[in-house]
């Protein structure tokens, strides 16, 4: 058969039904349920490739436990479990944290995640607006490739009557406080 192609399950629908090479497909997460495409043409096509992957690829790759498990439970289609790696932390010291960002142990409430729409950082931030704490809420991580949600985020966090207790770290320049 020869070498195999790699796909990303967004090629998928263009899948044809006899491959001359093997076929290996890598699935991050279930994109046609993100919030980003629900109810759009979109999501019928990532889903569409998804279906096509289980039918015709050779394996299929995932990259977390769950999906694994939805691949099993949904089409009874084996798959590969292989997390993504990581690359070795820089260490540093503690104290960098309380300098920088005026934060010591446990005074505050961390939230770490890309700032997407299905991680739920609305509900957090309007959540704790009503919690009655000296603690800070902050925020850490990524945006991914959703900065409309990012800016939406900033607007809710400049609404709250706490917004001096919410700090956001880098690279949420945007959400400092």
């Amino acid at each position: 058969m020869g070498k195999a192609k790699v796909l990303s399950i967004f090629l998928c629908p263009a899948l044809p039904t006899r491959p001359s090479q093997a076929v290996v497909v890598v699935k991050r997460g279930l994109d046609w349920d993100r919030e980003k495409w629900r109810g759009s043409v979109a999501s019928k096509f990532i889903r569409g490739g998804e279906k096509n992957a289980v039918k015709y690829a050779d394996e299929i790759i995932v990259l977390s436990k769950d999906v694994q498990k939805y691949f099993l439970e949904t089409y009874g289609r084996e798959t590969h479990f292989i997390p993504n790696g990581v690359n070795r932390p820089q260490i540093r010291e503690a104290s960098l944290i309380t300098d920088k960002f005026g934060l010591k142990k446990d005074s505050y409430i961390l939230f770490l995640g890309r700032l997407v729409p299905e991680k739920g950082i609305r509900y957090l931030v309007e959540a704790f607006k009503n919690v009655k704490t000296d603690k800070k809420l902050v925020i850490a991580g990524g945006s991914s490739d959703t900065d409309s949600f990012m800016e939406e985020s900033v607007r809710i966090l400049r609404k709250s009557s706490k917004r001096s207790s919410v700090i956001a770290l880098p690279p949420f320049a945007l959400l400092t406080m």
